[in-house]
């Protein structure tokens, strides 16, 4: 048997365009099939990430059935804290969908291809045994086609013939039977620039770059974990952790409790909330927030287990509150980065990619 190359693509495709395109066909020109690795596959709908997975698969799919060479997708899960847990993940696809194509790993020639724009393109670097292909940008108007400017433009107002009407005609086609959806992008989309604008400002004045410092309260009571349903955007409807900005005066710790009674309302005394602090770790991922530079301090109150919880009642800033079983909790419905925040303090919670990809079509 001859050797095989496979090109590997990775990247978020929020959507599919015409950049994507030439990096693909770039690739093509020395590979003999391409596998795209679709991250952040399993978040919830946001101004960043507004389509699911299946539907970017979709986009994909119309985008690229002109080429002569076989195209596959698989989802790729963020893990923001454990950079080998995702490398471990990307092996993980790529060995699966050799063997699915019938490929002998130990005769195919890997190429991992795509271009440096900013940190989040180090990955490039992490595979050594790998090829790495440099791709060419491409350009319009001097500016590297984006989908960032993409979703601007869609969701928003602006031109989008550089990006290809035959990528964005599917993308349209979804915004025009989607305005549920679309209307909650639109609504978070404003509310972020709205968030950005006003930190440039405090920017601007100081002269450096300022961090949002939150706290975050990780609650864990026979088997469960205390969620608040989030009541404004960013955001809104999904589940997180109780938590929010520092006020002055206030120590980090201070925070976690008091914004864990104004949201969930526990029927238990703040001194012996205090006395059930396990453990209290920083996350401060450049990406964990869309609003800009967030950083969170979470601490972790490990609850006695009883046969009855802890009564619990949602506050002024919350939808709801309730206890949710551990093996319930999943990052599709959880608000930006709290599912990694409890997966990294709360071992017990399952999330097994290999499990996700076998299940794939």
């Amino acid at each position: 048997m001859t050797r095989q190359t496979l090109a590997v693509f990775i990247g978020r495709f929020q959507p599919f365009h015409a950049g994507h395109l030439d990096v693909l066909e770039q690739a093509l020109s020395r590979a003999d099939s391409m596998l795209m690795l679709v991250g952040s596959a399993y978040r919830p709908r946001s101004w960043k990430n507004p389509f699911t997975y299946s539907e970017r698969r979709a986009f994909i799919a119309a985008g690229t059935t002109h080429l002569s060479k076989p195209v596959a997708t698989l989802p790729l899960v963020d893990t923001l804290y454990n950079d080998r847990a995702w490398i471990s993940n990307v092996r993980t696809a790529v060995t699966l969908h050799m063997r699915r194509a019938g490929m002998d790993p130990a005769k195919t020639d890997v190429i991992l291809t795509g271009f440096e724009k900013d940190k989040s393109s180090q990955y490039l670097r992490w595979f050594p045994t790998w090829e790495m292909m440099q791709a060419e940008p491409k350009m319009h108007g001097g500016v590297v086609l984006n989908a960032t400017d993409l979703r601007e433009a869609l969701f928003f107002s602006g031109t989008v013939e550089a990006f290809g009407e035959n990528h964005v005609a599917p993308v349209r086609e979804w915004i025009e039977t989607n305005s549920d959806a679309v209307k909650t992008i639109r609504e978070e989309g404003a509310f972020v620039s709205k968030y950005r604008a006003k930190t440039a400002e405090a920017e601007k004045v100081f002269g450096y770059p300022i961090p949002v410092n939150t706290a975050d309260a990780v609650v864990i009571q026979s088997g469960h974990v205390l969620l608040v349903e989030r009541l404004v955007q960013p955001g809104k409807g999904l589940w997180a952790l109780p938590g929010g900005h520092i006020d002055p005066g206030e120590t980090a710790l201070d925070a976690a409790i008091r914004e864990l009674y104004e949201e969930a309302g526990l029927d238990m005394p703040k001194g012996a909330m205090r006395g059930r602090l396990r453990e209290r770790r920083v996350f401060d991922h450049p990406e964990r927030s869309e609003k800009g530079w967030v950083r969170t301090e979470a601490f972790v109150f490990d609850l006695q287990d009883r046969a009855q919880m802890e009564k619990v009642k949602a506050g002024s800033d919350a939808a709801a509150a309730r206890w949710v079983p551990i093996t319930e909790i999943t990052p599709d419905t959880l608000f930006e980065d709290h599912f990694d925040i409890i997966h990294a303090l709360v071992p017990e919670v399952p999330f097994a990619y290999a499990s996700i990809l076998m299940a794939q079509n």
